[in-house]
């Protein structure tokens, strides 16, 4: 891989402006802002004059304010024509990223117990990016040695575009004898980080992806040119390393995936306008102001912002020198970006785990985030080395599965969120998924995992639970107000805040248990032949709400950082079981 590896992080002081520059390690933290790792006090001293920019920042200060706040004037939300829900998203609609955190579906030893050895079925019904299948096979238990198969599906192309690019380059990858294989697995995970969440990376880094990838393609489409095109057409690698990856997509499909993997002219000048058009909009810049006065540290912000700015997840103080070519991968041969503006590859992992990586700049949550998947996809690759494993991929609505799966077929069914009335609804997400789940009597533990991401929400918008004054004193108790007239201004960033907190605070049981009678989940299980299991045995009811009581240790960082957070803590998982399984 022709980049400089990024573990163990870099010495700051070495910017392509100064000279000269240093390849040490980072070891001693900026004592102020604790974004930047120093290899000692002299390297700290010379970078002194690019890094005061970034450490004095007035965003940095704990009394910095959106500038809505400081010029006493509506936000943009706000105001006359503009009025909006300050929490709608602004750019394009497609999910490239997790917005939940990564679950194993399997979690063995609670279930069918780590001495399970019958063959693996699984099916990722709405994936999403890959991070549940990355999760799930990075923490199977040693003993593992059945044969193991992921079926994954999405309807929207761009996101199994880029699932199907990731898996060929790493199948093939972990396929070629290497003398240092370590070393080398170690360099994929890298080169995996970048290519899944960098809008920019090294020239050199896209053309090993498309040297990989494209001969894959290119000859299915070679093939088909005669096929009419909305055939459905499969096609079934088997790697050196005995691993396997089928794919089924029509025929325009495999032409787009062909057209995705070639040069294009989009330059770096122009991708980074495309991409700044979204993430930094000038017409969004309160919405901005306000996600940052959330932030769970002054020095937090400036860690996103320049996330926001350069798009490339790296720490804090290692040099972007090299990133200088458009992520096929998210840019996808488009001038559009296709994500929201709130997109954040925080979002799709445990925000727990990652903050508790350990790291001297415990300011630079992007950078503990880069080396936890490090950890996590090494881990991964591992796995997937030495497992008897095999994919599956589709591009069709979930509710065209059934028309190419067999029944009673898989252990685990994870279908995200498409239960949510926005999306199939509860009572179509399970008629078409419950089938393909393996009845009790092959497999009493086989679960279908649903989840609800706006289900509470819109209950306590429609019952006006979400008003109730009691749920804002509650979150008094966390925000320390240093004026309490600021509450009295309607629009003061103060006030906005703990109306952002109130939701906590509210009872999910209770408004979760007012959905489950609007949407008559007793009468579906009767007509469907499921149940819900009274206790969760692969992913909490409610793994993202605050845990701990005020006043305990840990419990107002727990807050704030849920405050920063893209999470509502409102988000609900159900799993269901055929009738006839145990719980």
């Amino acid at each position: 891989m022709a980049t400089v590896p990024v573990i163990p992080f870099a010495c700051a002081n070495d910017a392509p402006d100064t000279s000269p520059t240093c390849k040490g390690k980072g070891q001693l933290a900026c004592g102020n802002c604790h974004l930047v790792l120093y290899c000692g006090k002299e390297c700290q001293k010379a970078h002194w004059s690019a890094h005061k920019t970034v450490c004095k920042s007035s965003i940095g200060k704990s009394n910095w304010r959106p500038d809505w706040d400081r010029e006493c004037r509506d936000p943009a939300w706000a105001s006359g024509a503009a009025q909006t829900n300050a929490h709608n998203p602004y750019g394009g609609g497609v999910f490239l990223w997790g917005n939940v955190p990564a679950i194993d579906v399997l979690r063995l030893a609670e279930n069918e117990g780590v001495t399970y050895d019958e063959d693996i079925q699984l099916l990722f019904a709405a994936s999403g990016d890959l991070r549940n299948v990355v999760k799930t096979i990075s923490e199977l238990p040693a003993t593992t040695r059945q044969e193991i198969r992921i079926t994954i599906n999405d309807k929207e192309f761009a996101v199994v575009a880029r699932n199907v690019i990731l898996l060929l380059f790493v199948l093939d990858t972990l396929s070629v004898a290497t003398p240092n294989g370590g070393k080398s697995r170690f360099l994929v995970a890298e080169a995996l980080i970048h290519l899944w969440y960098s809008a920019f990376v090294p020239a050199s880094m896209l053309s090993m992806v498309r040297n990989v990838v494209r001969p894959f393609i290119s000859d299915i489409c070679t093939k088909i040119a005669n096929k009419n095109p909305a055939a459905c057409l499969g096609k079934s690698w088997t790697f050196a390393s005995g691993r396997s990856l089928r794919l089924v997509l029509s025929k325009d499909q495999w032409l787009r995936l062909d057209r995705m993997l070639c040069a294009h002219d989009l330059t770096w000048e122009r991708a980074k306008d495309v991409r700044h058009a979204v993430v930094l909009a000038p017409e969004r810049s309160d919405f901005r102001d306000r996600w940052d006065f959330n932030e769970p540290t002054p020095f937090s912000r400036i860690a996103k912002g320049r996330f926001r700015e350069d798009g490339l997840l790296l720490p804090f103080g290692h040099s972007r020198v090299g990133f200088d070519t458009p992520n096929i991968l998210l840019f996808q041969n488009s001038e559009t970006w296709l994500m929201n503006d709130k997109a954040d590859p925080l979002d799709g992992w445990p925000v727990w785990e990652v903050l508790r990586h350990p790291s001297p700049a415990k300011e630079d949550r992007y950078g503990k985030l880069y080396a936890y998947l490090c950890e996590t996809f090494e881990g991964f690759l591992d796995r997937l080395a030495t497992l008897d494993i095999h994919f599956e991929m589709y591009c069709v609505d979930a509710r065209e599965l059934k028309n190419h799966l067999a029944p009673d077929k898989f252990m685990r069914i994870e279908a995200s969120n498409i239960s949510d009335v926005a999306h199939l609804g509860v009572g179509e997400t399970l008629s078409c998924l419950s089938p393909l789940l393996q009845p009790p009597q092959s497999n009493p533990h086989a679960t279908l995992i649903s989840l609800f991401l706006n289900a509470v929400l819109e209950i306590a918008k429609r019952t006006g639970a979400n008003s109730n004054p009691i749920y804002t004193k509650a979150a008094m108790k966390y925000l320390p107000i240093p004026d309490i007239s600021s509450l009295l201004k309607s629009q003061g960033a103060e006030t906005y805040r703990l109306w952002d907190a109130r939701h906590f605070f509210i009872d999910l049981d209770m408004l979760f248990g007012l959905y489950r009678q609007c949407f008559y989940f007793d009468n579906l299980s009767t007509q469907l032949g499921v149940s819900e299991k009274e206790c969760n045995t692969i992913v909490e009811k409610w793994p993202i709400r605050l845990k701990l009581r005020h006043g305990q240790d840990g419990a107002q960082e727990e807050f704030m950082v849920l405050l920063g957070s893209n999470f509502s803590g409102t988000e609900r998982y159900v799993e269901w079981k055929r009738k006839g399984a145990k719980n």
